[in-house]
């Protein structure tokens, strides 16, 4: 792997603007990004309840083993389209970016071209290999009940993997040029809301694992049509963007473009394979069966990341022009801010889980998932952790520093495969749980130290250390508290927790100098 990427300063070599020009632009970028991050962030929310929605209906209507494989061949789809971007869509943001800050537009067109025809070109031939490998898939993650039902579920997947390629890296262009629209109706709404309801309808017909499969892919085909009418109307409106570059421009954008996009694509798969690739396992080392238990408690977690997701999307093209400016100032006072708004947000979700994780998988998924709550307990801790750290890993990616990414993900991604083959045979669930727990606390703390040493920035700060005390003590002290007063009584605890939340909104009103500073 060559690491070319890495040995690029972190931001150019070019003198930096005046302190007071330094606080306005972070200032403009945290406006820009409070104003879209709170739409994306609404849209996200809407995304988690639909995706909890799927994972919920489908449990409850397919047994177990059933939904275990239809969740470990989704999860293989998600794994397979991020091999296919390569890093393209990250590349796209990033270099469109950079471009429209330092108005060096030239190469723009070139680059789209040329990233979006590899990636598809890429998706096409896993497409293609996948629906060869079907029956030998299927065979490895065991659905031998209905084969010729879950081998044409594969072939759906397959089918789908150059559409779904293709709709992600149209929301890229999007967000290169900051607008954060199409990802936010599209992606947050559209889609998820076709999801369900198509799954719903297949739900009622009764349908087999083929149609499930159909009815799940199927909304990115329009949501893939959408996206693209979005990227035709920016460019239409927006034509300076995309100006005709010479070819020696061209040659020298695109060896640039493909140094940092080929590590960040090695990196972006393996960051989904860390996230996906434990469902997979343990479908093979302990049944379809666990592994629908498994999905379920890693449901929780998406609610928390789907949240960090929706500010790291629009903080990315923000960052990457503090960067290309050379201002390191504004950037530490956004990635702190950023990390604020990421502990306000999602620790609250991740302590309820810990503190009720039995509870909610027996009333949510059935009184079977409640054997999860081990492992949602061991994730959740997890989380709390890597939210504290705040966006570094965009941070690191929009610096420059591809390669450093990639290096922090491999070793998490191998220390999560290992630990599932070491500890699944022995504590199932529990013991994937653990092993992914270990790999997102090393991931997030080889980042935090390269963050540090390359670009010094660091994510806390004093807001956020007081938002993690108060989150602490409104949704875990007095929660847990609740639980241990009556431990019987779900109405006594529910009270106890409605109590919590409407003493956390007080609190962020009492501080909302933090929670929305002045620019």
């Amino acid at each position: 792997m060559s690491k070319s990427a890495d040995r690029q300063p972190a931001v150019p070599a070019q003198l930096p603007p005046d302190h007071e020009q330094q606080r306005a632009d972070a200032g403009r970028s945290m406006k820009q990004i409070a104003r879209s991050g709170g739409a994306n962030l609404l849209g996200s929310g809407l995304s988690a309840i639909a995706g909890f929605a799927l994972v919920v209906v489908i449990s409850r209507r397919w047994d177990p083993a059933t939904a275990g494989l239809f969740f470990a061949a989704s999860s293989i789809f998600l794994i397979a389209v991020a091999i296919s971007q390569l890093g393209v869509d990250q590349g796209l943001v990033r270099f469109l970016a950079w471009n429209t800050a330092r108005k060096e537009s030239s190469a723009n067109r070139h680059l789209v071209r040329n990233g979006v025809a590899v990636s598809l070109g890429v998706a096409g031939a896993l497409g293609v290999a996948a629906i060869f490998l079907a029956p030998a898939l299927n065979g490895l993650l065991g659905g031998g009940d209905a084969p010729e039902e879950s081998v044409g579920m594969l072939v759906v997947f397959a089918a789908a993997l150059p559409v779904a390629a293709g709709y992600e890296l149209m929301l890229a262009i999007a967000r290169g040029f900051a607008h954060m629209r199409p990802t936010i109706y599209i992606e947050r709404i559209v889609r998820p809301l076709l999801q369900v309801g198509a799954v719903v309808v297949a739900a009622l017909a009764h349908a087999n694992l083929v149609w499930l499969a159909i009815a799940w892919a199927g909304p990115y085909v329009v949501a893939a049509a959408c996206a693209g009418v979005a990227v035709a109307r920016i460019a239409r409106r927006s034509p300076e963007a995309f100006p005709q570059g010479t070819r020696s421009t061209n040659r020298a954008a695109r060896g640039e473009f493909w140094r940092f996009t080929i590590p960040r694509g090695l990196s972006r798969m393996t960051l989904v394979a860390l996230q996906r690739s434990d469902i997979a396992l343990v479908t093979v080392l302990a049944g379809p069966a666990e592994a629908a238990i498994y999905t379920a408690v890693t449901r929780f977690l998406v609610l928390g990341q789907l949240a960090n997701t929706a500010i790291q999307q629009v903080s990315e093209p923000q960052l990457a022009r503090l960067l290309a400016n050379a201002n390191i100032p504004g950037t530490r006072r956004v990635t702190q801010q950023l990390t604020l708004w990421s502990v306000a947000l999602t620790w609250p979700i991740h302590l309820t889980a810990f503190v009720f994780a039995d509870v909610v998988l027996g009333m949510l998924f059935g009184p079977e998932y409640e054997q999860g709550a081990p492992a949602l307990r061991i994730l959740a801790l997890a989380m709390l952790f890597s939210t504290a750290m705040g966006p570094l890993d965009t941070l690191l990616n929009m610096a420059g520093r591809s390669t450093q990414s990639l290096v922090n993900t491999t070793t998490a991604l191998a220390l999560d495969v290992v630990g599932c083959l070491l500890l699944v045979p022995h504590w199932g669930i529990f013991g994937a749980a653990t092993a992914w727990a270990a790999a997102i606390c090393v991931r997030n703390t080889l980042c935090f130290f390269q963050v540090r040493k390359t670009v010094h920035v660091t994510p806390m700060s004093r807001g956020a250390v007081f938002m993690i005390c108060a989150t602490v003590v409104m949704f875990l002290l007095l929660p847990a508290l609740g639980r241990g007063l009556l431990p019987d009584r779900l109405a006594f605890q529910a009270s106890m927790l409605g109590f919590s939340c409407l003493c956390y909104a007080g609190i962020l009103g009492w501080k909302r100098h933090l929670v929305s500073p002045k620019p």
